[in-house]
């Protein structure tokens, strides 16, 4: 079994790959000070929860958003495998070509997503990863990454308001009005963050298309994918572990022949 995880800012999301299967998807918390024997504690305990704990774990990738946490996730593996572990960066053959001024700066998990992605379905294509950031990631008709747009998340933008505003509440995003025509203070927040990242998804989907020179596929992606995803217009795929699958595509072109 290949181990990927893909490190937030706020959780880690853990794969297992049989192949070209996934045996399980996992959710741990991202905590920079917990140590490398502590997470291997932690992932002791989920492969047992999800009852693989008995199969040989082959090797793992890993892509990040926090520094440090890669290697101290490496760490914790090492405690799990001796096989290859792949830390997605500079270096790593991912077979994506970056179309971009700074391809250093980034982030691995929009890389990985990318790759499978590219492979997967029909191009030009934009991702949007709805978590901490949303994030929108362009793919021109040759599968390249040629440009990308970083906008606050949904709940982020909800914390800055109320952080930052002298009236307006938290809200929980579990009743979403019918209508954006909101009827109190809680209900016109819900509607901008729901409705309005889906306008927001529409909205740059179509300049998208203009700059690509077609309709592009649109893959939504991210924990809050799914909540807005009813709420837009455009047609759009739903693939909530796009990075995952990315990740266990990269490991397998760096270090497939060494465990045959």
């Amino acid at each position: 079994m290949l181990i990927a995880l893909d490190i937030g800012n706020n959780h880690i999301t853990v794969g297992g790959f049989d192949g070209d299967d996934i045996r399980f998807v996992a959710a741990i918390a991202t905590a920079p000070k917990q140590t490398g024997e502590e997470y291997a504690c932690i992932l002791k305990n989920v492969l047992a929860l999800y009852q693989v704990d008995d199969q040989p774990i082959i090797g793992a990738s890993i892509c990040s958003v926090v520094p440090g946490m890669a290697h101290t996730m490496e760490r914790a593996l090492r405690f799990l495998t001796r096989g290859p572990i792949l830390i997605v960066g500079t270096g790593a053959k991912t077979g994506l070509n970056l179309k971009i001024a700074e391809p250093r700066t980034l982030g691995t998990d929009r890389v990985a997503a990318a790759v499978h992605a590219s492979r997967t379905y029909p191009m030009p294509c934009v991702i949007v990863d709805l978590g901490t950031a949303t994030t929108c990631t362009a793919l021109d008709k040759t599968g390249a990454l040629v440009g990308s747009a970083i906008i606050p998340g949904v709940k982020l933008s909800l914390i800055a308001l109320n952080e930052h505003t002298a009236q307006l509440p938290t809200v929980e995003l579990t009743d979403v009005p019918s209508n954006v025509l909101g009827k109190n203070t809680a209900e016109a927040l819900c509607i901008g963050a729901i409705y309005g990242t889906a306008a927001m998804i529409d909205g740059m989907v179509q300049r998208y298309a203009q700059a690509l020179g077609a309709m592009p596929t649109v893959v939504l992606t991210g924990g809050m994918a799914q909540a807005v995803r009813p709420y837009v217009h455009t047609t759009t795929i739903h693939e909530p572990v796009l990075a995952l699958r990315g990740l266990a595509e990269i490991w397998k072109r760096n270090h497939s022949r060494e465990v045959k």
